[in-house]
């Protein structure tokens, strides 16, 4: 993963949602927004460092975590999703790191033409827009359509890490970035 520069790390800070909590650290985000264009030089090289010596630092790591009611009855522990508050710094790091693994998979070609979900411009009504044309190709042709439904909603609980970071390693992308 390449560096920050320091313009790139001041559009994000001034984006930033003033009326987020703070994290743990208690940094708000408003105070990042107004101060960007004072604190984007020294944002950069804490950036930089965090990507140069491979450590997130572990206060970024820490998160306040608040449960927060989904639907059904509110004594069961199942109807609750949780929501996690990090810090604002940790946030804006976040969004660099994502926009640019995001172009270099991109720019790659390593993303499905089917994946809609999470994508700009791609939306999920389209995606079933065209496998719902499949399917009546299919049954016009006589052909059957097999059709298998996952319930993804607890996904992320179950991601084997050391295969997520064998794939990465796989589309280059490695300890040392892209």
């Amino acid at each position: 993963m390449k560096s920050p520069c320091v313009n790139a790390v001041y559009k994000k800070s001034k984006a930033t949602n003033e009326r987020k909590t703070a994290g743990l650290d208690k940094i708000h985000c408003k105070l990042l927004k107004i101060a960007a264009e004072i604190i984007a030089p020294s944002l950069t090289q804490i950036f930089d460092k965090t990507i140069s010596s491979s450590i997130f630092p572990t206060h970024w790591k820490l998160a306040r975590v608040t449960p927060i009611f989904k639907k059904g009855k509110k004594d069961e522990v199942d109807n609750y999703r949780p929501t996690s508050v990090i810090s604002a710094v940790a946030k804006i790091f976040e969004k660099l790191t994502c926009e640019q693994l995001y172009e270099y998979l991109n720019s790659n070609n390593l993303i499905s033409a089917s994946q809609s979900g999470f994508r700009s411009l791609h939306i999920t009504l389209t995606a079933l827009t065209e496998t719902t044309d499949k399917w009546s190709i299919n049954i016009d042709n006589g052909l059957l359509n097999g059709v298998i439904f996952i319930d993804l909603k607890k996904a992320f609980d179950t991601i084997d890490h050391t295969i997520l970071l064998r794939k990465l390693q796989m589309y280059g992308i490695d300890q040392n970035g892209i």
